[in-house]
């Protein structure tokens, strides 16, 4: 453990150490990175909804059909399910559609 230097008590603050420009300097630095990935994750999140909007739009009606059969929904229920999720969870929907509107 570090002594405690007694003499540097009585210097002021700007002309020693400090902690507190440091903290504000970190919690800025934080923040860029923090906006950086939000930008990021939001560009990831549209490019994601229009795939997924795309792909509802380009399924065919036999296949709400058979999801709707599937889940116990009428077809067109269905596809306003897929839809609704198309924004709130756009890669959900891409992973389930990407194999059936491509097949």
């Amino acid at each position: 453990m570090e002594a405690l230097d007694h003499g540097i008590l009585n210097v002021p603050l700007a002309k020693r150490h400090d902690i507190d420009r440091e903290l504000d300097a970190y919690k800025a630095q934080q923040a860029r990175v923090a906006t950086a990935k939000a930008k990021e994750s939001a560009v990831y999140t549209a490019a994601m909804r229009k795939q997924a909007k795309a792909l509802v739009a380009a399924a065919p009606a036999d296949l709400w059909d058979r999801i709707g059969k599937a889940t116990g929904l009428k077809g067109s229920a269905a596809r306003r399910l897929f839809t609704s999720e198309a924004h709130w969870s756009p890669a959900k929907v891409v992973a389930a559609l990407s194999r059936e509107v491509a097949a």
